[in-house]
């Protein structure tokens, strides 16, 4: 078993303009994966909900080892990161079918391995990229 961070990506826009109905069936898909999570045995390490991206500050090189710092998301498209689960204690593909209730609302997941370091070295990582 393996641990799995869950991107979830929205449109800010997309997002402002739920109707009541689309955000108590977005809170359901959420509470509904939760508790999936609970009776599989999975463990939510932790969870949170990103604020807007336009509230975002980005840093990135200047590229004459400076940095460049503005307001606002560094991406430029209209779906940026909206939030996460770090579940533990899961298989990818049990995970998967899991998270696909979140697919709604027009914003799409991204399951990714995490990886932990001791001592500097990457461990329960490599496993976790093919793990079913």
């Amino acid at each position: 078993m393996s641990e799995f961070t869950v991107v979830l990506y929205r449109d800010d826009a997309r997002d402002a303009a739920l109707t009541q109905e689309e955000r108590e069936r977005a809170w359901a898909a959420h509470s509904g994966f939760q508790q999936r999570c609970a009776d599989e045995g999975w463990e939510i390490v932790t969870t949170r909900a990103l604020g807007a991206a336009a509230r975002a500050r980005s840093l990135r090189s200047d590229g004459r080892a400076g940095i460049i710092v503005s307001d606002g998301p560094y991406a430029e498209t209209a779906e940026q990161v909206a939030g996460f689960y770090l579940v533990a204690r899961t298989k990818l593909d049990a995970l998967t079918e899991a998270v696909s209730v979140l697919v709604l609302n027009g914003e799409s997941v991204e399951i990714r391995p995490t990886v932990r370091f001791v001592d500097g070295v990457p461990v329960d990582g490599d496993d976790a990229l093919t793990a079913s």
